[in-house]
């Protein structure tokens, strides 16, 4: 290993060459950090500081004194690029402009062509990487812009925004501060485990090191000998940042070793599925296929991807409105190993009743989670349906739930996610109706009793006993008219039907039919609501 400090001008050089791995995570920074990184660098010029440092490139050589594979540092080699390359659109000078050229994107002085790069990104942000930002050209001719080639762009306009207040003669003067004056601590490695051992102590700047990050170097570590093994690992994590998306990655790893190991995470997230990859370690390329299949169902999971199931689609987004995401891990468990003897639909409606249950029983975290390690645990072990059901029967309490939605439901977390459930279940079952925008829990019965309507036909007694009961609540879109809630009935619903017609609520039109809103009303719906919450939450 060899580390030197080097000047900007050694490294952007016509001589060498560096390749982003197709291991490292794709470009990610943001804004900010290019406007410090720039800002940075325009301050110390400023200063006529001598020397100015940005950080460490950690590489290994691939060809002697010419082709690096960038282990390290390709957030601040990538900007550094972006730099130069929005130096190249500002500047007119033609000398100066040849030089930029050559530092980050050399041209065949006879037929105008571009060369090879200085820098390589990964291969599927290359062509824009080439064409919009080092060759400058038109970005309105771009197709889409994938989240890295966005990112790519948006530091550059930030870049160019920084600079822009300097004159040509001050833009010629930067560039050559940069190339004389800014230094990199330049590591050369022979080896990738030499590479990967420094990697996993450092930190690009302002961008720590994500367990998605820590595994994806691993996987590679593995495939160091094995060329096809890598091609193929390298395919499927690249399909699997596009799924998941590069911030949710850890999210997802997160709720797949749970779905694995169904217990609770005992040590950093990558150490742990470092024990889960010592059993692919000559065959890193089945678990990274394992990985990108675990993605395909995570995406169904989250985005609600079952087409043609409407039962399994209006149980998911019911689940979706719970306060916590712990169901997630045994539901991509049944995905990734299904049940011979029990349909997704029919577990997820299992899962959905339980989640429910114990959460308008507040239970903690711990005892929440409880249910769903021994669910995930006996789905890895090939369970019976029979028995995953008596196991869960075993942490419901039917009579316990049947109480608390009979109670005060209003002071219930849940009361919201109830309502919504029962309003999809009292709508046409041949479609799936989504809730958009605000929806607000609305007294039909005020919460104080003002208007004259209200004063005389429940006593404060019997106003205490009903006001929060479910027979008592429904639902309205848009934000709560504070002043609207305490007025009679009749008024009431020429408000309700007014808010109606934006999201229209079946349980809102069933008030609206009624002529009087009495203590007989409300306990009458009360039964009926009730009834039908246990008809969907009960655990036979």
């Amino acid at each position: 290993m060899e580390a030197s400090e080097k000047k900007i001008n050694e490294i952007l050089t016509e001589n060498k060459i560096y390749e982003i791995p197709p291991y490292q995570r794709p470009y990610s920074w943001e804004k900010s950090h290019a406007r410090e990184l720039i800002e940075d660098i325009c301050q110390a010029y400023q200063r006529n500081d001598p020397e100015y440092f940005i950080g460490s490139i950690i590489t290994i050589e691939k060809e002697r004194n010419r082709r690096y594979e960038v282990v390290d540092g390709q957030q601040r080699l990538t900007t550094l690029n972006i730099i130069f390359a929005v130096m190249k659109q500002l500047i007119t000078h033609p000398s100066s402009v040849e030089d930029i050229q050559k530092r980050i994107m050399p041209v065949n002085p006879y037929t105008d062509e571009p060369e090879q790069p200085r820098l390589i990104v990964r291969k599927q942000d290359q062509a824009f990487f080439q064409k919009y930002i080092l060759m400058g050209e038109d970005i309105s001719s771009a197709q889409e812009m994938s989240e890295t080639q966005a990112k790519f762009y948006d530091n550059m306009l930030e870049i160019k925004q920084v600079v822009s207040e300097f004159s040509e003669v001050e833009l010629r003067r930067l560039v050559n501060y940069i190339l004389e004056h800014v230094y990199v601590v330049f590591v050369v490695t022979d080896n990738f485990t030499s590479a990967y051992r420094l990697f996993n102590v450092l930190n690009a700047r302002g961008m720590s090191l994500s367990n998605g990050d820590l595994l994806k170097n691993r996987l590679f570590e593995y495939c160091e000998s094995k060329p096809l093994e890598r091609s193929r690992v390298e395919e499927c994590w690249n399909e699997l940042e596009n799924i998941v998306g590069i911030r949710q990655l850890d999210n997802f790893l997160s709720h797949l070793r749970t779905s694995i190991k169904g217990n609770k995470q005992q040590e950093i997230l990558y150490q742990e599925f470092d024990e889960i990859l010592e059993e692919y370690k000559e065959a890193p390329a089945r678990f990274a296929e394992f990985l990108l299949r675990s993605a395909h169902h995570y995406e169904k999971i989250m985005e609600n991807d079952f087409d043609n199931h409407l039962k399994t689609q209006k149980l998911i987004s019911s689940l979706h409105r719970v306060a916590h995401d712990e169901w997630i891990p045994p539901v991509l468990a049944f995905l990734n190993k299904p049940m011979p003897d029990m349909e997704f639909a029919d577990f997820v409606e299992l899962m959905e009743k339980i989640t429910y249950q114990n959460w308008v029983r507040r239970l903690g975290k711990t005892k929440r989670n409880t249910v769903y390690y021994q669910v995930i645990n006996l789905i890895n072990k090939g369970c019976s349906a029979d028995e995953l059901i008596e196991t869960v029967k075993k942490y419901a309490d039917n009579k316990e739930f049947e109480q608390l939605i009979r109670a005060d439901i209003y002071h219930s977390p849940a009361v919201k996610a109830i309502l919504l459930r029962l309003e999809q279940e009292s709508q046409d079952q041949s479609v799936v109706k989504q809730f958009h925008g605000r929806i607000t829990v609305e007294h039909i019965l005020p919460q104080k009793l003002k208007d004259e309507y209200w004063i005389q036909r429940f006593t404060p007694d019997v106003h205490q006993e009903l006001v929060h009961k479910l027979g008592n609540l429904t639902l309205l879109s848009g934000v709560k008219n504070s002043a609207a809630q305490y007025y009679s009935f009749d008024r009431k619903k020429e408000i309700y039907e007014k808010r109606n017609k934006k999201v229209s609520f079946d349980l809102t039109k069933e008030i609206l039919e009624e002529k009087e809103w009495t203590k007989n009303q409300i306990l009458s719906r009360q039964e009926k609501l009730v009834k039908k919450a246990m008809e969907i939450w009960g655990i036979q």
